[in-house]
């Protein structure tokens, strides 16, 4: 779904074009829908929504939602992940825990947040993970840890821009 029109000046914050899109989303029957990064250009804020099962973020199915700043209208939507990826899972017992996965990944990243994610893979699959939210001096990181191989899945180095974050 894509709506385009002309776009006044942004009268509403992030917060407000977030519960915004999270509501839309609830009300098109989207449930447990988790934010989970954002980008803004030309007053609109595409907002990244991932499904989330007993406490698990799946990051495979995902929605982004186009929200206008200058009244809050939702824009568009784009659910192919969601619709390709969405099930619901058996999400068995990580085989390591969570501590054995935290000391594989760097010691000198400050943990700022960690959680179970399944994220997918390049093989069109998806894998069960710690994921690790920190930084390192002044650069914030995603660190995937697989929770049944314990090997480091993927990581990702978080750039803030004037128009959102990115994951590198």
């Amino acid at each position: 779904m894509n709506y385009n029109r002309e776009i006044g000046e942004a009268k509403i914050d992030l917060d407000t074009a977030k519960n915004r899109a999270l509501a839309f989303l609830e009300g098109n029957g989207y449930k447990n829908m988790k934010e989970s990064y954002y980008t803004i250009q030309d007053n609109i804020v595409t907002i990244n929504f991932a499904y989330m099962q007993s406490g698990v973020i799946c990051y495979t199915d995902l929605i982004k939602v186009k929200v206008a700043l200058d009244n809050g209208d939702i824009l568009g939507m784009e659910s192919k992940g969601y619709l390709n990826s969405h099930v619901e899972r058996n999400i068995e017992e990580p085989k390591i825990t969570l501590d054995e996965a935290r000391n594989i990944i760097n010691p000198k990243m400050e943990i700022l947040s960690e959680g179970l994610a399944i994220v997918p893979t390049d093989w069109s699959t998806e894998v069960l993970c710690y994921e690790f939210k920190g930084k390192v001096e002044e650069n914030n990181f995603i660190v995937y840890v697989d929770a049944n191989t314990g090997r480091e899945q993927d990581v990702f180095m978080i750039v803030d821009s004037e128009n959102g974050q990115l994951a590198i």
